[in-house]
């Protein structure tokens, strides 16, 4: 579900006045902007949703210079910023798939053959269905560690979190992962304490 008025007025990032018109500009905008997003994202209503609400948390930041458009304008703006989210999103989602084959590379023992390997890419493709469909920090913890390679140090700096919550999350993503591919899952072994995961 949409909604307006996520703007950060307690915050001093908007003021009230500017929070009130850019909740104009949503009431005039969210539902031509959310069919523009299903359309983009193939019907996925909840991508659709989490990229109306970032082009307009994008809108937010731009307001001083976007109150001044015309509507015509500030469409066009909102619709350009979106498929620019959208883009993003997608060329990140392919740069995951594209390093998934390193995580079975990290867990694996032994080298695979060819039907083996066959497998393995279907193990992988589960793998990330399975990370996909984990709780948003989790996820995100996942994502910044298998994916860009981060330490955990730094995943808890960017997330702002404990640096024992990030390898809580890494265990439990690996638990996770084990437990719902199966005994021929690519995650084999557990990393020690401080290890990289």
């Amino acid at each position: 579900m949409l909604f307006p008025g996520r703007w950060a007025v307690s915050e001093g990032r908007i003021s009230p006045h500017h929070a009130e018109e850019l909740g104009a500009c949503f009431a005039a905008h969210a539902r031509e902007l959310y069919g523009y997003a299903s359309w983009l994202t193939r019907g996925d209503r909840e991508l659709a949703e989490d990229l109306v609400q970032a082009a307009f948390e994008a809108a937010c930041w731009a307001w001083q210079s976007l109150r001044f458009l015309a509507e015509e304008q500030r469409s066009y703006w909102l619709r350009k910023t979106l498929a620019n989210i959208a883009m993003s999103g997608f060329r990140r989602e392919a740069a995951f798939r594209d390093r998934l084959p390193r995580i079975e590379v990290r867990y694996r023992k032994v080298q695979a053959d060819l039907p083996e390997q066959a497998f393995s890419s279907i193990m992988l493709e589960r793998c990330w269905r399975v990370i996909q469909g984990m709780p948003k920090q989790r996820h995100a913890v996942a994502v910044l560690r298998w994916q860009l390679d981060m330490k955990e140090a730094d995943i808890a700096t960017i997330l702002g979190i404990n640096p024992k919550t990030v390898s809580t999350h890494l265990h439990r993503a690996r638990r996770a992962l084990i437990a719902q591919l199966g005994p021929d899952n690519p995650i084999t072994g557990e990393d020690p304490e401080g290890a990289p995961s």
